[in-house]
């Protein structure tokens, strides 16, 4: 497997957790900036997706083991609800990192992990929606315009842009939830708050 696997897998998953642990960590009611609460979603992001890469690229691919253990009901959705669980995942993950860095109590730690899982959830269902109907509608645009060819570029960057935008637009919702159903809570500890 190419270095470009691994780096893109890393950015990709980066991405996603800086996102997970800024509203992960707005859940735990501490001072910590959103720099950090970024920079430790981030690192975990980055791990995760390294991982991943690698176990896909040496186990066989993680994806289709996972397709595996679903029921034959969801043959169709196979693919969608396997990434909905490594979205799941990571950003329970990033809420367990953040919810050890801003208060080590179990409460805390909790409500962090159920708030990425639940955020993680979300992505995972935004951005497989996002993907699929933006490729549908960029066909139809493509056929009702005439158009011979288009870049393949084109083709594989419009459902990332927008993509992004989405996950950032649901990261501002989410951060504002949260912030105003916890963001006021003490931490249950006076430790490490920064």
């Amino acid at each position: 497997m190419s270095f470009e696997i691994f780096y893109a897998s890393a950015a990709v998953w980066a991405f996603l957790c800086v996102l997970v642990g800024v509203v992960a960590g707005a859940a735990a009611g501490g001072r910590t900036g959103h720099w950090k609460r970024g920079l430790v979603g981030g690192l975990v992001g980055v791990v995760f997706g390294v991982i991943l890469g690698a176990l896909t690229s040496f186990v066989g691919g993680v994806m289709y083991f996972l397709i595996l253990l679903l029921p034959a009901f969801f043959d169709g959705f196979s693919l969608y609800i396997s990434s909905f669980l490594l979205s799941v995942i990571a950003a329970a993950l990033v809420g367990l990192a953040m919810g050890l860095r801003e208060a080590r109590s179990a409460p805390i730690v909790r409500r962090c992990v159920a708030v990425g899982a639940a955020f993680g959830l979300v992505l995972g269902i935004a951005n497989s929606t996002v993907g699929f109907g933006t490729s549908f509608v960029l066909v139809l645009v493509i056929k009702s315009m005439g158009l011979g060819s288009v870049s393949a570029l084109t083709v594989a960057l419009a459902p990332m842009i927008f993509g992004v935008v989405v996950d950032v637009a649901l990261a501002v919702a989410a951060f504002r939830f949260v912030r105003r159903r916890w963001g006021a809570a003490a931490p249950a500890t006076g430790t490490g708050t920064c």
